[in-house]
């Protein structure tokens, strides 16, 4: 393994522990509302918000900082694992619908947090 590929897992590496200190703190400040974990769902919203812009407003950041941001940082703060635990969870408990809903939310609101994200970006230059 080479110097760079080092310094690539350095990056993640710092990138991932600030990525879930920050989810953490969402999981902390925000406690479940009836069946729904509210922390998750605000994570993989303002993540995919946030990755969206920093994309495509700072297209041109060198590759230290997409690996930082993108899989580091990112990486670990947005979360499908969750979304999947907290779904077989809702699942094997009886409420299908609750599993359901929070499946909708995740796929269809962090989509358009993510196109939010983009033409905010964009309109931003």
């Amino acid at each position: 393994m080479g110097g760079d590929q080092l310094f690539g897992f350095a990056m993640v590496a710092m990138g991932g522990a600030i990525g879930a200190v920050l989810r953490y703190g969402i999981l902390q400040i925000m406690s479940p509302v009836g069946d729904i974990n509210w922390g998750t769902f605000a994570a993989n919203f303002i993540g995919c918000f946030l990755i969206c812009f920093i994309f495509f407003r700072f297209a041109d950041m060198g590759e230290a900082t997409r690996v930082f941001l993108f899989i580091g940082v990112f990486g670990a703060f947005t979360t499908m694992s969750s979304v999947s635990i907290e779904m077989v969870q809702l699942s094997t408990a009886g409420m299908a619908w609750h599993s359901f809903l929070v499946f909708l939310l995740n796929a269809i609101v962090c989509l358009g947090a993510g196109f939010l994200g983009r033409n905010v970006a964009l309109f931003s230059l």
